[in-house]
């Protein structure tokens, strides 16, 4: 059988169409090559001239104060010394090398292939200004040529500047020219002067430990080990692995350099005045430009384009405060195991503007951009946190300040174990009201008053007024400890601490703190304007009730060293555990302040327990003397009237240990006048006081022979540990338990049983021989009063008696015989 045949496939001309494959692509090449070499074109059209100069200089940003008055020039010059490389120790310039540019001395300005590998991963991420992939003679054209924008023509302007540079520069000339101008951070340009600001040595003095360290700055110079050493120690490993696998060095050298302990400078300054403010502005203004994502480089821009930032800073306050802290005598003196002084902070605040007038970020002003504890040194605030997080949310949810809790040992069941608080003063005083506590910091109470608020309740409270409180599984501020008596996992900074005390001395009303007000580019362009940030964190009852209360504490309670004279002021003192921290906060009708006062702990980056000197380091003493004197100087000419009490506030009178209205067993020196809404205004009477007889021997309940016996007025208490005074004796006398016949007739009356009484006893009146009237026989009855028991006699008008006339009184006698 013939099978059928196959038919043939006519060959295609393979040659032909990959002719044609490679005469598309040429020609898709060509194109992208003129189209490349016309965007170029247009580009180079926009260079900036050439001029070598620019390769170490820098335009100068200016600072204004709250005047718009100069007060810094700042650059990149400031703090800058050239050396030449051969000076730079080769560890350095591994390091460098192989941490920014391993390549550099291979290619002709541009890593293409790097530049491939970001472009790729831009796209794929779907941000095309992400990463650049820049040579180190890229970022040299960009640091002296161009404006930091982040935009793909400044990319490609960047490319031609490398050209250009490559060929009028050697290698080392270009390495030399960068590592003079490249920033460190901490106000230092250049190795030297980063050599300098951090191990106070020469650059060719330092050692491979130090070396990697450095290296690894101008990645973000913000995050120095002065501002975050833990991130800077990171860094360093990251520098190490690099010249590890660069083949610089072998993994054992690497561990070992890794492994030393630094030792950071913190002696040398150029300048002084007005440095802690002008870091907190360096530091606020690089964020901003982040934010805006104007510059690639937001602090390289800051300190070379000329830039002028406007701020609050009023610098009479701000001197004031530097000569205040200058002078030793105002701290305590004791050295803590280290032989390190006692440190401090403040902030002063425009709590209606938000603008921060004045901060101290220490003692001393040791270290541009370095460590400032105004702004960054979280610690603990004490009782300071009471009115934030206890007193003024109790206030708004209904508590008024004659309300009572019992000041008396408490005990809590934490866990496995039992958590027994203590006041500061290892005192109790009973039963009190919410002012006495304020004025005096009872722990007891604030626990007491937060447990019945809620934790939540006070979490968010305090969290609307700034504070960094942590919910966090695990580890977390929901608790009565953080909350009550300021124990938290954080901690608050004074610049948190003043806007906080801010919205109760604005009349309820937070502001977020700032320090620029505008930033204005070399060209009068507009780059920022500040937005007022700010929310009602209260009402304006409970701010003017909160402050009355803390007007108490200055005039009469813990923080008396704090007045300012002739200017209404009001505040808290604050002192943590083992007084490892010690605050003041407060404020005038202008100004809210916190002070702290304490050794370093983070900061000195060592692990270590940091002690306080002494129980005179509480936040009445020291904190609170810096308090006065700073805020007595901002008004000197300047004495602002309080805020006008609100609506439905009122004066009432109240028993201070019911928080009721008095009744007739309350004393006299336990009725107070206090304030309270007008819609809260107790309606019942004290229950707690009561009229009992008193053996004056013994001193308790009288018996009924009981010969010398008094009325008093105690106080029934619900729990009989209470460390209230003069509360109920729980016994009754055991001395007179034997009747006495002179005792028992002492006691004998008559009482008026007349039914207008209402069953209330009254003593009889009882008329004498020359007296007439009285109260009528058929109501009196004979009793025997109980030891100390007092009676008051009949007021009923037809029962008094009156002096007989001459004549009834000679007619009885005539009648009697």
């Amino acid at each position: 059988m013939n099978q059928p045949k196959k038919a043939k496939r006519k060959p295609k001309n393979w040659k032909v169409v990959m002719k044609n494959f490679v005469i598309i692509l040429l020609l898709l090449g060509l194109a992208g090559v003129a189209g490349l070499v016309g965007v170029f074109a247009v580009v180079a059209k926009d260079l900036p001239d050439w001029d070598p100069d620019l390769l170490s200089g820098a335009k100068t940003t200016i600072v204004y104060d709250d005047q718009q008055e100069y007060v810094a020039g700042l650059h990149a010059g400031e703090n800058r010394t050239e050396v030449g490389l051969d000076q730079v120790p080769q560890d350095f310039i591994d390091a460098f090398i192989a941490t920014e540019d391993r390549s550099f001395y291979s290619h002709h300005g541009v890593n293409y292939r790097g530049i491939a590998r970001s472009l790729l991963s831009n796209i794929s991420s779907g941000d095309l200004k992400g990463q650049g992939a820049s040579t180190i003679t890229q970022q040299l054209a960009r640091n002296a040529f161009l404006n930091f924008e982040k935009k793909w023509e400044r990319k490609l302007k960047e490319i031609l500047l490398a050209f250009k540079i490559e060929s009028a520069y050697s290698k080392d000339e270009i390495l030399s020219m960068y590592l003079n101008l490249i920033n460190f951070g901490s106000g230092a340009y250049g190795v030297q002067a980063a050599a300098e600001t951090y191990f106070d040595k020469d650059v060719s003095e330092l050692t491979l430990a130090e070396c990697s360290m450095l290296a690894g700055l101008p990645n973000a110079p913000s995050l120095n080990p002065y501002q975050n050493y833990e991130w800077s120690k990171n860094r360093q490993k990251e520098v190490l692995d690099n010249m590890v696998e660069a083949g610089f060095i072998d993994r054992a050298t690497a561990d070992e350099a890794y492994a030393v302990e630094l030792t950071f400078n913190k002696s040398k300054i150029s300048d002084t005045q007005y440095g802690y403010y002008i870091d907190a502005v360096i530091d606020e203004a690089i964020d901003i430009l982040a934010a805006k994502e104007i510059y690639n480089d937001p602090e390289y821009a800051f300190y070379r384009t000329g830039l002028k930032i406007y701020t609050t800073m009023d610098p009479d306050i701000q001197k004031s405060a530097e000569e205040y802290f200058a002078d030793p005598s105002h701290f305590l003196q004791q050295k803590n195991e280290l032989g390190e002084n006692v440190q401090a902070a403040m902030a002063v605040f425009d709590h209606q503007t938000g603008g921060i007038k004045a901060i101290m970020g220490g003692r001393t002003y040791d270290q541009k951009r370095g460590f400032n504890r105004a702004t960054s040194a979280y610690r603990q605030p004490g009782s300071s946190i009471k009115p934030l997080t206890v007193y003024s949310p109790a206030l708004e949810a209904g508590y008024m300040p004659f309300y009572t809790l019992d000041d008396s040992p408490l005990s809590y069941k934490i866990g496995n174990g039992v958590w027994q608080p203590e006041n500061y003063d290892g005192k109790y005083r009973g039963i009190i009201p919410m002012r006495t506590a304020v004025q005096y910091s009872i722990n007891t109470y604030a626990i007491q008053l937060l447990d019945q608020i809620g934790i939540r309740y006070s979490f968010d409270y305090g969290r609307s007024l700034g504070l960094d409180l942590l919910d966090t599984p695990g580890t977390n501020d929901l608790g009565l400890a953080p909350l009550a008596l300021g124990g938290l996992t954080r901690g608050a900074t004074p610049v948190q601490m003043a806007a906080a005390y801010g919205a109760i001395a604005n009349g309820g009303t937070y502001v977020k703190p700032h320090f620029i007000t505008r930033i204005v580019d070399e060209d009068g362009a507009e780059l920022y304007r500040y937005q007022p940030e700010s929310h009602r964190a209260m009402s304006e009852q409970t701010a003017w009730l909160m402050t009355s209360m803390l007007r108490t504490v200055v005039e009469s309670g813990t923080g008396t060293s704090a007045r300012v004279p002739g200017v209404v002021t009001a505040g808290k003192t604050g002192t943590s555990e083992e007084y490892m921290d010690s605050w003041f906060c407060g404020f005038t009708p202008a100004y809210s302040m916190a002070v702290w006062m304490g050794f370093d702990k983070e900061y000195t980056m060592r692990n270590y327990p940091p002690q306080y000197p002494s129980e005179t380091a509480y936040g009445g003493n020291c904190p609170a003397r810096a308090f006065s004197a700073v805020l007595t100087a901002a008004h000197q000419d300047y004495k602002p009237s309080p805020l006008a009490m609100p609506g439905r506030i009122v004066s009432v009178s109240i028993c201070s240990i019911s928080g009721k209205l008095p009744g007739e067993a309350c004393p006299s020196d336990t009725i107070i006048s206090e304030y309270c809404l007008q819609d809260a205004v107790p309606t019942e009477t004290c229950d707690l006081h009561q009229l009992v007889s008193i053996c004056t021997e013994s001193g308790k309940l009288a018996g009924p022979y009981c010969p010398n016996v008094e009325m008093r007025s105690v106080v029934i208490t619900a729990d009989e540990k209470s460390s209230t005074p003069n509360k109920m004796p729980a016994e009754t006398c055991d001395i007179h338990t034997q009747p006495t016949i002179i005792g028992l007739f002492d006691r004998e009356v008559y009482i008026c049983r007349d039914p207008r009484h209402e069953g209330k006893l009254y003593k009889a009146n009882i008329p004498g021989p020359l007296e007439t009237g009285g109260c009528p026989e058929e109501y009196l009855e004979r009793i025997i009063l109980q030891p100390g028991q007092n009676l008051p006699s009949c007021p009923l008008s037809d029962h008094r008696t009156s002096r007989k006339k001459a004549g009834d009184v000679i007619h009885d006698i005539i009648d009697r015989n």
